[in-house]
């Protein structure tokens, strides 16, 4: 995992961050030094999978984020639309540094951005996404260069190729078991059965019709678990018990895609309402 250091290496080259977050626990995604490591460079906050998250919830969100950040923008990133606007409205917020520049009688250049944010929540995607096309990585081979690459995007905007880490400290139980539900951590720091019996409950809690519109009416009012769940699926083990480990499977890959719903994790805002 990249260190904070190399990570800071990184950002002196920039003028503009996109920090990535995953729309659906917009909160558990962000990293908790955030400010620290940014400081007061400008800020876009990009919500990735806006396809996945709640509707009216992420609203809610990106409304309360904006006291925040320079822009907040939730997108889906599988489609191409909005990356126009996004890329426009990054040199509209440059605008002053690039004045800045020529009063000083430098010479105009790109401005430069880069993507940053925890593992796992789309930023090669963001960075495929704005350049427009997949691009391959690069990597530590002879005769490539180790230095900064930069992408043109725009006349006036420039895109480190290369997304910044930012690696993980140490998370409350409560953020760690949100990320786990959808595949933000990796499969070796979390128990999926317990994983999955934390989503159930959380899902009762935030959704409460969900889990019964998709498995029926084991899961009504409550109630519902993964034995239930094998029983529906008909996940048995070769002695004809059920097989709550399958079934964990089946629940977290169902609640990933969006089969369950559309869904945000983190307590909603006033004026969210429950949906599903």
């Amino acid at each position: 995992m990249p260190s904070f250091k190399k990570l800071q290496d990184q950002l002196k080259w920039v003028d503009l961050i996109f920090e990535v977050r995953d729309a659906r626990v917009p909160i558990s995604s962000a990293h908790p030094q955030t400010t620290k490591i940014f400081g007061n460079k400008p800020r876009i906050l990009v919500m990735a999978k806006e396809d996945l998250a709640d509707p009216v919830r992420l609203k809610n969100w990106a409304n309360e984020l904006s006291k925040t950040f320079s822009l907040v923008v939730p997108v889906d990133l599988k489609t191409m639309g909005g990356r126009n606007k996004l890329i426009d409205q990054a040199v509209r917020l440059t605008k002053d540094k690039q004045d800045a520049r020529i009063k000083k009688g430098l010479l105009p250049r790109p401005i430069r951005a880069c993507v940053v944010g925890m593992p796992n929540v789309g930023k090669s995607s963001l960075i495929n996404w704005i350049i427009g096309k997949k691009k391959a990585h690069t990597g530590n081979k002879p005769g490539i260069t180790k230095g900064p690459q930069w992408v043109r995007v725009h006349p006036q905007l420039e895109l480190l190729d290369t997304p910044g880490i930012l690696p993980i400290t140490a998370l409350s139980k409560d953020v760690t078991s949100k990320l786990a539900m959808l595949n933000l951590v990796p499969d070796s720091h979390y128990d999926i059965e317990e994983t999955a019996e934390e989503s159930i409950q959380t899902l009762h809690s935030n959704y409460p019709n969900m889990l019964e519109k998709a498995y029926g009416e084991a899961f009504a009012n409550g109630a519902g678990n993964l034995t239930a769940l094998a029983t529906i699926r008909s996940c048995l083990t070769s002695g004809s018990r059920p097989d709550t480990y399958r079934a964990a499977g089946i629940l977290l890959n169902d609640l990933r895609a969006g089969r369950l719903g559309r869904i945000i994790l983190d307590c909603p805002l006033a004026g969210s309402k429950h949906h599903g």
